[in-house]
């Protein structure tokens, strides 16, 4: 494949933040396969070109990280796709009410978002594991996977993050990363009427602070990402070594 006309940024008609996760230079001085793994925005925006333009990627599984009624109000429009099936890895029910609902309860909007936003990235190298490991065995088996939730920030920013480390993406490429999503997610009016803009950059943006906080989590309880892909997610060291020689050019 020619890498030179590539982009990571796919341009869909019913979605703003559909990328693919290859081409970025490992610690080693690998590269991540281009068209392999790709990560999204809800796919229940999808219109009919984008289902043949994600057929055309070769995309065989799609990791859903929704909540489940985030999944009956937005269904993704793979459901029952013939080839593509769908991996609802989210929990079905909330840890709570929806967090922009409870908001109103709050007078300072923008630190209550922001101390929520920061407690979820803390539990999502746990709380998510198992969803992790899922997406880890679809690899293994060779299968194009595309890791969303709805904004494909938070749940499926972390999800990616920890794809990328495993294939020994230094944690600098993989901030860079996640932070795309403030150039390319068109939030498409999610935030309710009335919320100030503090408030609306807090729950709406992909923050370093965030994505250090689920980092640092890791850090109390592992001496490294590789003991905590081996003793919290499964991912043997074999299983990794496999990832790398699958998923990563010379």
């Amino acid at each position: 494949m020619d890498d030179s006309t590539l982009e990571r940024h796919i341009p869909l008609d019913g979605l703003s933040n559909f990328r693919d996760l290859g081409g970025y230079e490992t610690m080693a001085g690998q590269r991540v396969k281009w068209r392999r793994i790709f990560r999204s925005d809800t796919l229940a925006g999808l219109t009919d070109r984008d289902i043949r333009a994600v057929e055309a990627l070769g995309v065989k599984a799609a990791c859903d990280l929704r909540y489940g009624d985030e999944r009956q109000s937005e269904p993704s429009r793979l459901l029952g796709h013939p080839e593509i099936e769908v991996l609802e890895l989210g929990f079905q029910n909330r840890p709570g009410e929806s967090f922009l609902d409870s908001l109103q309860a709050f007078g300072e909007a923008a630190e209550a978002a922001r101390d929520y936003l920061l407690d979820n990235y803390r539990q999502y190298p746990f709380l998510y594991a198992p969803a992790y490991r899922r997406i880890f065995d679809r690899l293994l088996a060779g299968d194009r996977i595309v890791i969303h939730c709805t904004a494909g920030k938070d749940r499926a920013g972390f999800a990616s993050a920890m794809v990328l480390s495993a294939l020994g993406v230094p944690k600098e490429t993989v901030l860079a990363d996640y932070l795309l999503t403030n150039k390319y997610w068109d939030r498409g009016g999610r935030e309710r009427p009335g919320m100030d803009p503090a408030t609306v950059a807090m729950i709406f943006a992909a923050r370093e602070d965030y994505f250090e906080a689920a980092f640092g989590s890791i850090a109390e309880l592992y001496p490294d990402l590789d003991a905590y892909l081996r003793e919290e997610v499964g991912l043997s060291t074999d299983e990794q070594a496999r990832l790398r020689d699958m998923y990563l050019d010379p």
